[in-house]
């Protein structure tokens, strides 16, 4: 049998059962299941790539693409899964997925613990932010084709601009998202994921709440204690207003 009559097959039988992100061993058990000679199934997926109906993830893991009119081209969200586990899609694009940015990243953003591989050939649309596993948390699951992603809930999305605001953006990104989020914010959650994360984000968390005119965990973030002043933007130069009662340095 040809390569191009075992791909065709393989592709109808792995769209049939579901698939648009397989690993190899996949390929070959559903060849089995349908009378195709598992043994031929590398030689026929390096036939599939070469035409371009399918690609390749990261080393043993494929996916489907539109021009072989089999199955469903995998979302972003389930390739970042798919090319590093466990992740939390998160920042920027977090940010759009929760209504908070007007703008739509062209990157993948996602979040992993330290020390999670990551492979080397990553594309440069997906970018994987490492934290501490102490401090992976804050997490939702949203329905992406029939897959179960993980993604980081309102509060860790707007935590984590505090953070890393360069990976949302900016800092003035992060600040425009918090002003959109006024109203939805679960104030008892948000305040708990800053203390459990770092001194300098409870200090910004509370000068942006204030701002905002919210005053609910205020007292807490106020009376965590902090030996100096933090910049308010952490990417941003040391310039500005010193403001006493956050400790922080007001840099934009």
């Amino acid at each position: 049998m040809k390569n191009s009559t075992i791909g065709i097959s393989l592709l109808r039988a792995l769209a049939n059962e579901g698939f648009n992100i397989f690993k190899i061993d996949q390929a070959k058990k559903i060849a089995k299941d349908n009378n195709l000679n598992p043994n031929y199934i590398p030689k026929t997926l390096h036939y599939l790539l070469k035409l371009g109906w399918i690609s390749r993830i990261k080393k043993g893991i494929y996916c489907f693409n539109a021009e072989s009119g089999f199955g469903t081209p995998p979302h972003d969200f389930e390739i970042a899964a798919a090319l590093v586990s466990p992740c939390a899609i998160s920042h920027w694009t977090a940010m759009h997925f929760h209504h908070l940015t007007d703008q739509t990243p062209n990157k993948i953003y996602a979040t992993i613990p330290t020390g999670t591989s990551v492979p080397r050939s990553i594309k440069q649309h997906y970018v994987f932010v490492q934290t501490k596993k102490r401090h992976y948390f804050g997490f939702e699951k949203t329905w992406i084709n029939d897959v179960q992603i993980q993604i980081t809930d309102l509060e860790r999305t707007l935590i984590d601009g505090l953070q890393n605001p360069q990976y949302c953006g900016d800092f003035q990104e992060v600040l425009h998202a918090f002003k959109t989020a006024k109203d939805k914010i679960d104030l008892e959650r948000i305040v708990n994921y800053a203390l459990k994360l770092d001194t300098a984000i409870v200090k910004r968390l509370g000068w942006i709440l204030d701002k905002l005119g919210i005053s609910k965990g205020l007292r807490q973030l106020k009376k965590t204690p902090i030996k100096g002043f933090r910049k308010l933007d952490p990417t941003g130069s040391l310039k500005g207003p010193y403001n006493k009662k956050w400790m922080i340095q007001e840099n934009i």
